[in-house]
This record gives C-alpha cells, sequence and structure tokens, in this order.
C-alpha cells in the first residue's frame, strides 16, 4: 500500500476532531482560524525562462491559529456535540485468547 503523503479534513470532520480531543459534549461548534495580515512590496514569481519582474504592493496572511468556536444557532459549518458523543458505538468487548 503507497504511503500517504496527504492527508486532509472538511470543516466539519476537524471541529469534530477537535471536540472529541477537549471532551466537549454540549453546544453547537464550528472551526475558528484567526489570521494576521500585512502588507509588504514583492517581486513577483520567476521562472527559469522570466526576467525578474517589478517590486509591487502585496498582501500577504498568515494563519495565526485554528481552532472552534461555540455558536447559538445551528449552521452549515457547525457541528452539535452531544451528537458526536450518542452516535459513539460501545466499545468492543476484549477477549483472551488461549
Amino acid at each position: 500500500m503507497p504511503e500517504a503523503t496527504q492527508v486532509t479534513y472538511s470543516h466539519q470532520e476537524l471541529t469534530h476532531l477537535m471536540l472529541r480531543d477537549r471532551g466537549i459534549r454540549s453546544g453547537h461548534w464550528m472551526i475558528l482560524v484567526r489570521f494576521g495580515h500585512t502588507a509588504a512590496n514583492v517581486a513577483p514569481p520567476m521562472d527559469d525562462t522570466a526576467a525578474p519582474g517589478p517590486m509591487g504592493p502585496a498582501t500577504i496572511s498568515v494563519i495565526l491559529d485554528v481552532g472552534i468556536q461555540r455558536v447559538d444557532e445551528p449552521g452549515p459549518l457547525t457541528v452539535d456535540a452531544s451528537k458526536i458523543w450518542s452516535a459513539r458505538s460501545k466499545p468492543a468487548r476484549v477477549t483472551s485468547r488461549s
């Protein structure tokens, strides 16, 4: 089996994982991404065939934090924490082999 080189999650999957990680069992939650923004003068990307272009103003965004936030109303990106835990199946009984 080939080794995975990329794994992605939907907004709801990521929220679900974070709710489980923190043991949160109630409320409607959604993904939270906090960005930082700044501006700078930059040169456009170059390839091997193009000469460097002129410098120009650009915006730069960086992801500062990824988390979850509680919301009052359900929506298309929310996860109901109570459904995560109620849908969880009971652990299988471990039997020893002799």
